[in-house]
């Protein structure tokens, strides 16, 4: 029976990827278009940034669905291609898996806010993560990851809404922070230690934190959100601070080396799960491998 990637990190540390959208715009992925279409229309521009990261060492990749849910797909008019997009996602990373290796399912925000601030409610978030969870886990996917959300109830939403789409499957969920004089919370005002209780009350296999911060941020984070928490943590840095160009593409200037020293100080923190985010790449995938690994 193949190991799961729960049971691969009571063992080790596990390496994750980096960034997919920069990847696909240095493919040529066209302005203005969902990414999630290129699962179907240039697959093998997407397979290819799958088959960087596993070749760089990655034990997992994770699906090019992070824009998935319907909601978010409905400013392109492709809401009711939800779950086709997604199982084209999942099986485009599964083309190239290489034994041992694991898939993630991508669960990102909706870009919409639950009410009163917004005028959506939590079970139209949990709807549409459930059909998103259902064409990824058919398209192969091994585990789901939801990344990137900063307000704690639509977490529990994509949540509640991973384990109704697929029963049994192991759900990990990363939220996004920013360090305040009072402590690490989300834009929404969660704090870290009630995001925490929280995503493990409702069955999260594992949870961390991913996006906003740099590695140089995350350390103290994984130092306070280790002593939470018994189930596995992960952490995925941005490379940095962005900057914004004057053809309004964005970098992050920070060095692989300074991103790698980072990382090993997160893994010390106790982090079990480790990768990147926005800025991150294979290169830097490939240097914390031999860090981290060895």
């Amino acid at each position: 029976m193949k190991t799961t990637i729960l049971e691969l990190a009571q063992t080790r540390t596990v390496l994750l990827d980096g960034g997919m959208g920069t990847e696909l715009m240095s493919r040529g992925i066209p302005q203005g278009m969902a990414f999630e279409l290129w699962n179907i229309e240039n697959p093998d521009a997407v397979r290819s940034v799958h088959q960087a990261y596993y070749d760089s060492g990655s034990d997992a990749v994770t699906t090019n669905s992070f824009g998935g849910h319907p909601l978010k797909l409905e400013s392109y008019g492709l809401q009711t291609r939800c779950r086709e997009l997604n199982r084209a996602a999942a099986e485009n990373a599964v083309a190239v898996r290489r034994p041992g290796r694991f898939v993630g399912g991508s669960l990102g925000p909706t870009g919409r806010l639950l009410k009163p601030q917004g005028e959506y409610t939590e079970k139209e978030f949990e709807d549409g993560f459930a059909e998103q969870a259902r064409g990824l886990v058919e398209g192969g996917a091994d585990f789901l990851l939801i990344e990137t959300v900063f307000d704690l109830r639509e977490a529990l939403s994509a949540l509640r809404g991973a384990q109704q789409g697929a029963p049994g499957v192991p759900v990990l969920a990363t939220m996004t922070f920013s360090k305040t004089p009072r402590g690490f919370f989300t834009m929404m005002g969660d704090p870290l230690p009630r995001a925490a209780e929280e995503l493990e009350r409702w069955g999260a296999s594992a949870i961390g934190a991913n996006c906003t911060l740099t590695s140089g941020g995350m350390i103290e984070l994984a130092r306070t959100l280790r002593p939470l928490t018994g189930l596995p943590v992960i952490i995925q840095p941005n490379a940095g601070k962005p900057d914004l160009a004057a053809d309004g593409l964005v970098s992050y200037a920070q060095s692989v080396g300074e991103f790698a020293a980072d990382m090993v100080e997160i893994v010390a923190a106790g982090a079990d799960l480790v990768g990147g985010c926005c800025g991150t790449n294979p290169e830097m995938i490939r240097v914390l491998a031999v860090r981290i690994l060895g």
